[in-house]
């Protein structure tokens, strides 16, 4: 063998002849493999190898070996995903199991055809063909675009999620790419494809104790389907992670060879091929680079709101020991924004209250409340925050959903139930409020028990598993961008100056 410019080593030339061990050394060794049939699919390319590159390589033979069942995968795009996965994979099982079936899908039946021919392609090269043609043939009776056999009962079906597997059942499904980039911000389609991974995929195994399942993709959004499968059931899947820039330092141990990588933060993937002038173009959109290069669904640092903009009150910073910001004891008005649902089913949204201190132009979140309530429960919740922050200026409560039903009910005895038509969309909303944050005009409560997830929303909206706290927050901000602080009413005994209401 010799070794060209890339520094991994290739074969010889068609017209030498090949030791007769080669067949075997690539047949267990997936690296190997990949790099032989490389010029197949990309002649004209050349292969830059890199470390993660092994690394897949080392999970994907304990799926062989069936000790791993559950892969997700998430990398980075143009880092040889679907050809080493999808299309190499499938073929170097074959080599030694002839029989193996293969379900393989994607989000599209054309990206699904696809990599069905390039896996033909392979198969019917006469590079491949000079080494394992003793090993199997393809059939003539059915050697289709989307699914081809051969003579030894192997099988491999493409189609498309959503779609049919035409009966056909596998022992190894691999998901490339459930859903488009484009179409991840709509809740449908993300339904559709975790539904399709909960029923149709599980029941295409042929042996559900011994099937595997590999996803492989980008990640776009905290309920795209790794973020589903991996908070539906957690710790039931190896999940792989490698994001373009390294955020940390990160210590990789090979799972077969027990090889050790450490990778310093900042360190890149491939950097003869993303070069600091790619990496700063990419950057440009940082919610695009968070979720498909850095397998982020959000920036670590946040979206529209960043954790350097989230202000604090109530506590000590443990970092600097400095003091929080004091909340003040009265205010110029409070507000309760609430975010309603339909309803109070296990799969239903959440609903947020907020009760809201203004003061200036500072902005207090005094209390939040988010659960799956109904109407009946909404309304009781919201009864109850009226009357625990006394003086309330003003209950916005959004005209959708539970929202009129709520709304006509505490307009029978309670002040300032204001009905919100929201303008614009969610993130234009939360883009107009973003300032304030940046400002440092709002603070939350250091101490509180909701804080931490409320951070949280905030900071990976729009890509955030849930967004009632977010869209209760944005509808104050744009209340109050349109109507002055409302003075706080007093009403009160003329003789005796004793408060009997305030509103």
């Amino acid at each position: 063998m010799t070794s060209n410019a890339t520094g991994f080593s290739v074969l010889p030339r068609f017209e030498q002849a090949l030791p007769p061990f080669v067949a075997e050394l690539l047949a267990s060794d997936l690296a190997a493999f990949a790099k032989y049939v490389w010029p197949i699919l990309e002649p004209r390319r050349t292969l830059h190898w890199s470390w993660h590159f092994d690394y897949l390589c080392e999970v994907l033979a304990l799926v062989k070996q069936r000790e791993l069942r559950r892969v997700i995968i998430n990398v980075p795009p143009r880092t040889l995903k679907s050809t080493l996965i999808t299309i190499i994979f499938p073929i170097w099982i074959w080599i030694s199991e002839p029989e193996h079936r293969f379900l393989i899908a994607s989000y599209s039946r054309c990206l699904s055809e696809d990599h069905s021919i390039k896996r033909r392609k392979v198969i019917q090269s006469r590079r491949f063909r000079r080494l394992f043609s003793d090993r199997f043939h393809l059939t003539g009776g059915r050697n289709r675009v989307d699914q081809f056999m051969n003579d030894r009962g192997g099988e491999m079906t493409a189609t498309s999620i959503g779609g049919t597997a035409q009966g056909r059942g596998c022992e190894t499904a691999i998901v490339d790419d459930p859903i488009s980039a484009d179409r991840v911000p709509s809740d449908a389609e993300r339904t559709t494809a975790n539904n399709w991974f909960s029923s149709t995929l599980r029941t295409r195994l042929n042996e559900p104790a011994t099937g595997a399942i590999i996803l492989v993709m980008q990640r776009l959004h905290q309920l795209d389907p790794t973020g589903f499968l991996l908070e539906r059931e957690p710790g039931m899947w190896t999940h792989v992670r490698i994001p373009l820039v390294a955020e940390e330092n990160e210590r990789w141990v090979f799972p077969l060879s027990g090889r050790i990588l450490e990778r310093t933060a900042g360190e890149v993937l491939l950097p003869t091929r993303f070069t600091p002038s790619v990496i700063n173009e990419l950057r440009s959109d940082a919610l695009v680079f968070a979720g498909q290069q850095q397998q982020r669904p959000a920036p670590i640092e946040g979206n529209l709101i960043k954790r350097n903009h989230v202000r604090l009150y109530g506590g000590v910073d443990p970092r600097t020991g400095l003091a929080d910001e004091v909340a003040p004891r009265s205010f110029d008005m409070k507000l309760i924004s609430v975010d309603c649902s339909f309803k109070d089913s296990p799969t239903s949204d959440y609903v947020a209250i907020l009760v809201i201190g203004i003061k200036g132009s500072k902005r207090f979140v005094l209390d939040v409340v988010n659960a799956r309530l109904d109407a009946a429960a909404t309304e009781r919740e919201i009864r109850r925050q009226h009357d625990r922050h006394r003086p309330v200026g003003a209950i916005l409560i959004e005209d959708k959903a539970n929202g009129p039903a709520v709304i006509q009910r505490l307009k029978l005895n309670v002040p300032r139930v204001i009905a919100i038509n929201p303008q614009g969309g969610k993130v234009a909303r939360m883009a107009a409020a973003s300032p304030e944050w940046e400002a440092g005009d709002w603070f939350l409560d250091r101490n509180n028990t909701w804080t931490e997830a409320f951070i949280e929303q905030i900071t990976m909206f729009p890509n955030s598993r849930h967004d009632d706290m977010a869209d209760a927050m944005t509808q104050a901000a744009a209340w109050l961008l349109r109507v002055p602080a409302m003075p706080t009413i007093t009403i009160s005994n003329a003789f005796t100056g004793e408060i009997i209401a305030q509103y």
